[in-house]
């Protein structure tokens, strides 16, 4: 089966957007990199195997940073039967409406989109949330503002009394790693991390 694009356009954020159907889920192609996998998602399945499934379908207010099209939200409700409302926070006003579209096609409800940047959102909010995930990507890259202490004791601050913290990372760099599992360490001490091949996933909670 080969990929099938569906749509293209561009944003201000992203000159390049490819809406892709591949193997019945769908995928979002920039000119540097393919984001989200519908349930498929790796990065997230492997981080929700390690949750107990019960925590997962009683959520009740999950954040979304880097909401891509929506992958964290489809797998919480097509393999945990989570019925959270979920804040969507995306800073790419096409991303986010394609995001919308296809997930209100699923029949999924609750959904509070955000078109913000997620340093800004985090820094203001005053919600509190029982998961938290965070999955924000320029290309293959985290932005360096989203690995430093001020923006990861922001998102801990959003945190519901036994909540849950996830972060999706891709190391490109290993002085940027190391600097990152450093404040990392400082603001998250028992975190766990998993590995998939560039990819670390980090679980808080």
């Amino acid at each position: 089966m080969v990929p099938v694009s569906i749509a293209n356009s561009s944003s201000a954020q992203n000159p390049f957007l490819e809406f892709i159907l591949y193997r019945n889920q769908w995928q979002l192609a920039t000119e540097e990199a393919l984001y989200s996998d519908g349930n498929r998602y790796q990065p997230f399945r492997l981080a929700f195997k390690k949750v107990k499934a019960d925590k997962l379908a009683k959520t009740a207010n999950c954040l979304v940073l880097g909401t891509g099209l929506g992958s964290v939200v489809e797998i919480l409700h097509d393999r945990y039967n989570c019925k959270a409302n979920f804040t969507l926070v995306e800073y790419d006003d096409k991303i986010l409406a394609w995001a919308l579209e296809h997930l209100s096609a699923k029949g999924i409800k609750n959904l509070k989109p955000q078109c913000a940047n997620a340093q800004t959102f985090v820094a203001a909010n005053k919600g509190k949330y029982d998961l938290i995930c965070i999955d924000i990507f320029n290309g293959r890259e985290v932005p360096t503002v989203f690995t430093e202490k001020e923006f990861l004791q922001n998102t801990k601050r959003l945190m519901a009394p036994n909540g849950l913290w996830i972060m999706n990372y891709i190391i490109n760099d290993r002085t940027e790693m190391v600097e990152y599992m450093r404040n990392i360490k400082e603001v998250f001490p028992t975190v766990q991390m998993l590995e998939k091949d560039q990819n670390r996933i980090l679980i808080f909670g």
